[in-house]
């Protein structure tokens, strides 16, 4: 009788009283925290030109394996790096509206975060442009890498530059590249009408590159500097 007495204090330890009376089961310490899957960006999507300026931000909701409550780290920046953040909210639901200025490159991400403080990385970011006043001229959007990845190793002695570039106004565009084993790289191609170049590499070297998008009306962007390594 003794030791079922025992086991019965053991129980009620493990227990606690909230506000409502209503017992609930701590949380236990030998069972690890995991951070929350990453969610994913539904709205607004990847180059899109809005013209609604009151515009309600969506994203897929996360999961998390211990069961805690999730809220969401939302930041609005006006490049892709996030150095200038114009915007940023903590939420618990899977939306939350911003109202945003006329003609401007707005790049989005989003991370969830449990109450016991894990949170997860940042979504991929995602970049899109409000309509400006009639008469303006949008520069070209930031491009962006395809192939190779950031940091990737890849075999040569020929591999494919690959990457996308976008225009709020529909303008043809055009792109001075940038390529070669320092940092930061040397003009290789200029004015090429094709987003993706065939280069010859050496084995068991960094190379670096970045991409300049031109529009046919002086608009001039500035890619990040990207780098991968051969075999």
């Amino acid at each position: 009788m003794k030791h079922i007495y025992i086991i019965f204090l053991s129980a009620l330890m493990l227990l606690s009283c909230n506000a409502d009376d209503e017992f609930v089961i701590s949380r236990n310490p030998l069972v690890p925290n995991i951070e929350p899957t990453t969610p994913s960006l539904v709205f607004p999507t990847n180059n899109l030109v809005c013209t609604n300026f009151n515009l309600q931000f969506d994203w897929n909701a996360s999961r998390d394996i211990n069961g805690d409550a999730l809220s969401y780290v939302i930041e609005v920046a006006t490049d892709i790096n996030f150095t200038t953040i114009l915007f940023t909210a903590i939420t618990s639901q899977t939306t939350h509206p911003f109202t945003l200025e006329k003609g401007v490159a707005y790049y989005w991400r989003v991370k969830a975060r449990d109450t016991e403080g894990k949170e997860s990385i940042y979504s991929a970011t995602q970049t899109f442009f409000t309509e400006p006043e009639a008469g303006i001229n949008n520069i070209p959007f930031v491009p962006t890498v395809v192939s190779p990845l950031v940091r990737a190793t890849v075999t040569g002695p020929n591999i494919t530059l690959d990457w996308d570039a976008a225009d709020a106004d529909n303008d043809p565009l055009s792109y001075d590249l940038y390529f070669g084993d320092t940092n930061p790289p040397e003009l290789f191609v200029e004015n090429s009408t094709s987003s993706s170049l065939d280069v010859n590499v050496l084995t068991n070297t960094e190379y670096y590159w970045r991409v300049v998008a031109k529009d046919n009306k002086q608009g001039v962007t500035i890619g990040q500097v990207w780098s991968f390594t051969t075999d």
